[in-house]
Order: structure tokens, then C-alpha cells, then sequence
């Protein structure tokens, strides 16, 4: 499947949360996302001074994305890459990769020092990751508080 990667805009808005929904309702997160909540998840990003924020177009149609915003670590930046969601009849064409190449290229060449991610520790996407070059942070944990309302 051929394609091109580009900076979202609003007219990617849509196709960007459809991307979010689908990808997340399948293995291996099995999670369901409201288009309202995917939508303001992409807009958040869009609306975030010196953000990267990308899709990968296939005629037209939004098969993926790369959501990234820009935070201070110490002295240097770095890009949180808050999402990376190919739609899942997409899945394994080189989407993925191509999309978080991108985010690295774009966040050197706006002079951050280091993406960073959080996702699964084992498993298809953890052998991603690795693949493209990432490792696990061994000193770092992931604390999550739920059911606080």
C-alpha cells in the first residue's frame, strides 16, 4: 500500500480520531475510545505550541498517526510521543515505521535530544520499539490511580 506522511491539519481531524477508535478497540488493547474523546485527544496535540503531529495518507484517507508534544527535560528537550495508532487492517505495511521515524527525524531536527513512549513492556509492539531503536527505561515505572471520581 503506498503512502505519504505529513503533518496533520484540521481537515485530518476526523480520519485521525477514526484511526484512534479503531486501533484501540482491537488487540491487544481492547479499549474503547468515543470519537468526542478522540478528537480532543488529537486536538489537545494540535493546539500544543511546537507539537508534532502527523498522518500517514493513503489516497487521501488517514491510515495512521504519530502524536508527540514537546516537554523540557533538565536542559534539553524531548518529544512524549502520546500516540502511535495504525489502523489495524493496516497494520504490518511499514506504517508504523515510517510514522515514528518521522517523529524521530522531526524532533532532532527541532532540536529535541530523545523521543520518549510508554506502551506495552512485552510482547509485538515492546519488539517494535526495540526494533526501531528504543529500550526499556529500567529505572522508570509506570503508576496509574483509577476510579477517582
Amino acid at each position: 500500500m503506498s503512502f505519504q506522511v505529513e503533518r496533520i491539519t484540521a481537515s485530518h481531524l476526523e480520519g485521525a480520531a477514526d484511526v484512534i477508535v479503531q486501533a484501540y478497540a482491537a488487540p491487544p488493547w481492547n479499549e474503547t475510545w468515543s470519537h468526542e474523546a478522540a478528537i480532543e485527544n488529537v486536538s489537545y496535540v494540535l493546539e500544543t505550541p511546537r507539537s508534532i503531529a502527523l498522518a500517514a495518507l493513503h489516497e487521501g484517507k488517514v491510515i495512521g498517526i504519530a502524536l508527540g508534544v514537546r516537554q523540557r527535560r533538565h536542559a534539553v528537550p524531548v518529544i512524549h510521543l502520546d500516540e502511535l495508532s495504525v489502523l489495524p487492517e493496516a497494520q504490518s505495511g511499514g506504517i508504523g515505521t515510517a510514522l515514528l521515524s518521522a517523529v524521530v527525524e522531526t524532533a532532532a531536527a527541532e532540536g529535541c535530544s530523545g523521543v520518549w513512549l510508554v506502551s506495552q513492556r512485552e510482547g509485538p509492539l515492546s519488539e517494535f520499539y526495540r526494533r526501531s531503536g528504543f529500550a526499556v527505561a529500567g529505572k522508570l515505572g509506570l503508576y496509574s490511580r483509577s476510579n477517582i471520581v
